[in-house]
């Protein structure tokens, strides 16, 4: 039987760290199912989701815990999928947004997902300058999961309405499942 660990580690960035990590997933047969990971300003965050045996879990998660140190966090959650759950109706949308920075963005559109019932299955953000004129914009990128009673077109008017009031543009658009 198969135990799924969510690890995540947050480190100063150097050559070298998902090599340790995969070194560890490999000694204890262990496969690297699902992750990301990204460079934050100096430092490197990722998430990755493993599979490995259930007699050698509790051995890698001590293990991979054993790599925090003063500089190094990392923490390690055993997870599964509740297979007695109800399989959720629903239909993965695109969400794009692009606009002047500032304060509350993310806050406010992620508020409004929630209250919909809408579950984030990854987001991306950055702040580069704007083309022309050199000023801060905001981007961010998702995969959201609507519920099937929330019309997209719905979505997309609501969310035009929120972009209005912050001053950006948001786009949605159905995705293949």
């Amino acid at each position: 039987m198969k135990t799924y660990l969510v690890v995540t580690i947050t480190c100063p960035d150097q050559p070298g760290i998902v090599e340790r990590i995969t070194e560890h997933v490999l000694s204890h047969n262990a496969n690297w199912e699902d992750s990301r990971m990204s460079r934050l300003s100096g430092d490197f965050a990722g998430i990755v989701l493993l599979s490995v045996d259930q007699a050698r879990a509790d051995q890698l998660t001590q293990v991979l815990l054993g790599m925090s140190d003063n500089e190094t966090t990392v923490t390690v959650k055993a997870t599964q999928e509740d297979p007695s759950a109800p399989p959720a109706v629903h239909k993965l949308v695109a969400l794009s947004l692009t606009g002047a920075d500032h304060e509350g963005i993310v806050h406010k559109v992620s508020a409004y997902l929630a209250s919909q019932g809408i579950n984030v299955e990854s987001m991306d953000t950055n702040v580069s300058p704007a083309p022309m004129s050199g000023s801060p914009l905001f981007q961010m990128n998702a995969v959201i999961k609507v519920p099937n009673t929330l019309a997209l077109e719905e979505l997309a008017t609501n969310l035009r309405h929120i972009g209005d009031d912050l001053g950006v543009d948001m786009d949605v658009q159905p995705l293949a499942e």
